[in-house]
């Protein structure tokens, strides 16, 4: 651990100063080893040669700027720390494959963060899964205290850059520059405000706690517990990036992976370069998966369902925000006698419309003034199926494509094309939850995919 701090030293030393001229001399004493150690064990614990690291590092550091900004190639190569324009050129196209002014005109994303070597998780994952999500890695975050703020709000759409815009300027007053801070969020109670959402915005390191109170909208002491984490970054805008981001992370990495979701919190950490908020990454919990769940055939009822659905664009948040109003109407809003059911478009182009469709079956011991001449009923089929139990979100994509390969081996069943797919949703058994936040950790979603035997020749 000494190690990885003395190299962690000469990151941080290199970070603080990207935009400047450095030498190795320079970056050897800050963490007190000799240049020749400084080479080997800088590239034994980051994989990187020192050298290229720094060039890597202010050419994503460029990239941010060629996007967010209209500086002229020439002004974001000298304030990215290159000592030659040509130098610049050089060293962007490599690592790019792109001129400066091409990048600036196509779709290709360059990324390449700062390393905190602290938090490696060192983990064997399916190749596929690795070379597939290439973006995604998995972290151990350590237990960070600092200071803290608390955003109130009516609405949910927004909320996010709202909290980051207040707190950022909140910081600036008190002479903390939140460009050199790391500030994180996550989704908390609104408290006594006056809104109906709470989202809450911490700078962490100890040196800002004497900041935390005496002023007029005082910050508040917040320790972070840390814990381990699948990571990747975002664009931060647009809102729908972002919840794309988190899908993947949710409905399609998670599955594959040799994790399930943890019991600590959700984070989002805001990344700033020059003032501008320049990209997010989400931190989604994790823990290591005792066992993968296996895929049962089961003969499954037919049942009726209330449907919700939903075509287009946010098809899935305006499916989810038409169910739960008809919840709010019928009185309903947390009854966990009704069950929830899910099926959306899979395996379309981008040029079909994308659907998203949700089902509450009600239960019988409910009055029957429950349902009303306007509401939509529709059947989802019985009969068998391959199901699959899973603490996976969203689309399901990861948790659909581990039951279609299976049954493209299984030599007994194939998909009964009649009938669709469909997700059912309840919570788990042996767990009494009361707070909203324990009731979303304790579903579970069984993922159901039409089945027929196989026709022996």
């Amino acid at each position: 651990m000494q190690t990885v701090d003395t190299v962690q030293r000469a990151i941080d030393y290199i970070e603080e100063r990207l935009a400047e001229q450095v030498t190795l001399e320079e970056i050897g004493r800050a963490a007190a080893m000799s240049v020749p150690n400084l080479y080997r064990l800088f590239y034994a614990l980051t994989g990187h040669p020192i050298k290229e690291y720094i060039r890597k590092r202010r050419t994503s550091e460029a990239a941010v700027l060629l996007r967010q900004t209209e500086l002229s190639a020439k002004e974001i190569g000298f304030a990215c720390g290159f000592d030659a324009y040509q130098t610049f050129l050089k060293t962007f196209k490599r690592c790019t494959g792109l001129t400066p002014g091409l990048y600036r005109t196509t779709g290709t994303i360059y990324h390449f963060e700062r390393i905190h070597l602290q938090e490696r998780v060192a983990y064997a994952e399916e190749r596929e899964v690795s070379e597939r999500y290439q973006d995604v890695k998995v972290i151990r975050l350590a237990p960070q205290r600092g200071v803290s703020w608390l955003h109130v709000a009516d609405r949910e759409e927004g909320m996010e850059e709202e909290a980051f815009a207040r707190f950022a300027s909140l910081l600036s007053d008190r002479r903390i520059d939140p460009g050199r801070a790391r500030l994180f969020g996550w989704n908390a109670e609104p408290g006594e405000g006056t809104g109906t959402y709470g989202y809450r915005m911490a700078a962490v390191g100890d040196e800002y706690l004497g900041d935390a109170a005496g002023n007029t909208e005082p910050l508040e002491p917040v320790e972070m517990l840390g814990g381990t984490y699948a990571v990747t970054w975002t664009p931060p805008h647009p809102p729908a990036e972002v919840r794309k981001t988190w899908d993947l992370l949710l409905s399609e990495w998670l599955p594959r992976s040799r994790f399930e979701l943890g019991e600590h919190g959700f984070l989002e950490e805001y990344q700033t370069f020059n003032g501008r908020l320049a990209r997010m990454k989400l931190y989604l919990p994790v823990r290591r998966s005792e066992e993968r769940d296996g895929i049962e055939i089961a003969e499954r009822a037919p049942v009726k369902v209330v449907t919700f659905r939903a075509e287009g664009t946010d098809c899935a948040s305006r499916a989810d925000a038409a169910a739960s109003a008809w919840l709010t109407r019928r009185g309903l809003a947390g009854d966990r006698r009704l069950q929830v059911f899910m099926r959306c478009s899979y395996g379309t182009s981008p040029e079909e419309s994308q659907t998203y469709e949700i089902g509450i079956a009600v239960p019988e011991a409910l009055p029957s003034a429950v349902l009303g001449e306007e509401d939509r009923l529709s059947e989802l089929a019985g009969g068998s199926y391959a199901c699959l139990a899973t603490r996976a979100y969203g689309s399901m994509t990861g948790v659909l494509e581990r039951i279609y390969r299976w049954l493209a081996a299984s030599e007994t069943y194939a998909l009964d094309d009649a009938r669709r797919w469909y997700a059912c949703y309840l919570p788990a058994d042996h767990v009494r939850a009361q707070e909203d936040e324990e009731l979303e950790r304790s579903i579970r979603a069984v993922c159901c995919v039409p089945v027929v035997r196989r026709q022996t020749p």
